[in-house]
């Protein structure tokens, strides 16, 4: 199903869209048969979406046009419904039209002077044809991949031959499979070769996967067990372009991308932030490309769910919305990314927790940063907060079993909730550990230094008070503390 949106954050951020690598004059005629007195879409592949562009009325023999002086080149779709839809593409052909019918536009589409679509239309129905045939071939030799538990050879003989045949089949079937693809590979080859400026050509040279060689061998007779990882990692952008803006409206380019940020690269914040600035500045002869790799990065890792990654987006934010570099958004937003980064900022992992000093149920003031233990747990909750209900017995009977093991103490805020309610729910959970009461507080607004949106939260500090791990859940507590104490122990 064809999605389309349009969304306040990619509005405000990327509002850039619409004006980049326009041309001129762009004439596209449709005819729909069997589609009268009604209206379409024409919407635009960009990033991981799609958005509407324009709403096109038909007349009553199917008929529309679509105008424009500047359009940005890309894939497009005409959208008749939200499951029936073709793709047509803009570049280098500026009038032309496309015939096709309701009931199957992709099957039955015929482009009429553009060459650009001809090849991209022919592109896709060889793949299609491709996968196809790979796929029933996958299919034949799904019997020959499983185990028959339930056939028992009594004849030694027989057994070697079943087992032989089978071996034959497979070897049969995978060949096929193989030269199948290979006849993909050759002619996705040559469309790059013999049209080498075309949409297509770019859309398949942002696809490519890196093709590994042999792995060599060590002087010590052992293959190099790291050389296929780091062979891909250094070939994964060859074919691909920074300085084309055409593949941002494509399905492809972000998907790589991002694969490159969540799967090849190393999951370690400095590492990541080192190839997120070298594939930026790789960018920056492009403007547009510029302008969405700042965007990625900067959303990526601003709604990233792996813990310190926030530390990513701070470390964007400080290189090019803070030097003035982000001129395409307004100063409004600008400023409220900057606020945002600030915010976080003295909560990173590694930086020393903010200093919160509270009354505790005897009205006795208690400082956060006095509390000596060799692991303090922060915990912000609420008596009527549904998920602490669940969470605080778990840390509870963690806390019970586990207080000596780890020198771990807790220091538990709650956040909004009358005396009343709050010595209630102590007793409830019989919370036997540090509780002081959030609103009463000498240190200002906890929930702005601590980024409290909704409760639980939990921050766990060593003994100098940094921040070691924050937004953890219950049941991980111990599994982070074991590993943590381990990584320790290897650093010495």
């Amino acid at each position: 199903m064809l999605k389309y949106k349009i969304t306040l954050l990619l509005f405000c951020w990327m509002s850039f869209i619409a004006a980049s690598n326009g041309q001129l004059n762009y004439n596209i005629k449709f005819k729909i048969s069997g589609l009268k007195d009604t209206t379409c879409l024409i919407a635009y592949y960009y990033s991981n979406g799609t958005y509407i562009k324009d709403t096109l009325k038909i007349d009553h023999f199917g008929r529309c046009s679509y105008k424009s002086d500047s359009l940005p080149q890309g894939l497009y779709a005409l959208v008749i419904t939200d499951k029936n839809y073709f793709d047509f593409v803009v570049n280098n052909d500026h009038k032309f039209s496309i015939e096709t019918t309701v009931k199957s536009p992709s099957s039955h589409i015929i482009f009429k002077n553009s060459p650009e679509n001809e090849l991209f239309q022919n592109y896709l129905l060889q793949t299609r044809d491709k996968f196809d045939k790979m796929r029933d071939l996958e299919t034949l030799m799904k019997p020959f991949t499983k185990k028959d538990s339930a056939v028992i050879h009594t004849d030694r003989h027989d057994s070697i031959a079943s087992a032989k045949r089978k071996h034959d089949t497979l070897a049969y079937f995978s060949k096929k499979v193989d030269s199948i693809n290979k006849e993909l590979i050759s002619y996705r080859l040559a469309i790059v070769k013999e049209h080498p400026d075309s949409f297509t050509a770019l859309m398949i040279n942002t696809m490519k996967e890196p093709d590994i060689p042999e792995i060599p061998i060590l002087a010590n007779g052992r293959k190099d067990s790291t050389f296929a990882y780091r062979y891909y990692k250094s070939h994964y952008w060859d074919d691909c372009t920074f300085t084309d803006d055409r593949v941002l409206r494509t399905p492809v380019f972000h998907n790589k991308l991002k694969k490159y940020f969540d799967e090849v690269v190393i999951q370690d914040t400095d590492t990541i932030m080192r190839e997120a600035d070298f594939l930026i500045e790789k960018a920056r002869p492009n403007r547009e490309m510029f302008k969405y790799l700042v965007w990625f990065t900067t959303y990526h890792y601003e709604n990233s769910e792996i813990m310190g990654f926030d530390k990513i987006f701070v470390h964007v934010v400080d290189k090019y919305y803070v030097t003035g570099q982000t001129t395409w958004i307004t100063r409004d937003i600008n400023d409220k990314v900057i606020k945002k980064a600030n915010k976080l900022r003295p909560i990173l992992i590694g930086e020393k927790a903010p200093n919160m000093i509270m009354q505790d149920t005897t009205l006795q003031l208690v400082s956060l940063h006095n509390t000596q233990a060799k692991f303090l747990m922060i915990l912000f909750w609420d008596p009527d907060c549904g998920h602490c209900q669940k969470e605080i017995p778990v840390i509870k009977d963690f806390y019970d079993l586990n207080k000596s093991k780890y020198g771990l103490e807790i220091f538990a805020v709650c956040t909004d909730s009358t005396v009343v309610k709050w010595k209630k729910g102590i007793k409830k959970f019989k919370m036997n550990w540090i509780n002081v009461d959030g609103p009463r507080t000498l240190t200002g607004d906890f929930h702005g230094s601590y980024d409290i949106i909704s409760t639980p939260v939990i921050y766990l500090l060593d003994e100098n008070k940094k921040i070691i791990a924050k937004h953890l859940s219950a049941e991980k507590i111990g599994f982070f503390l074991d590993n943590y104490i381990r990584s320790l122990k290897r650093n010495k």
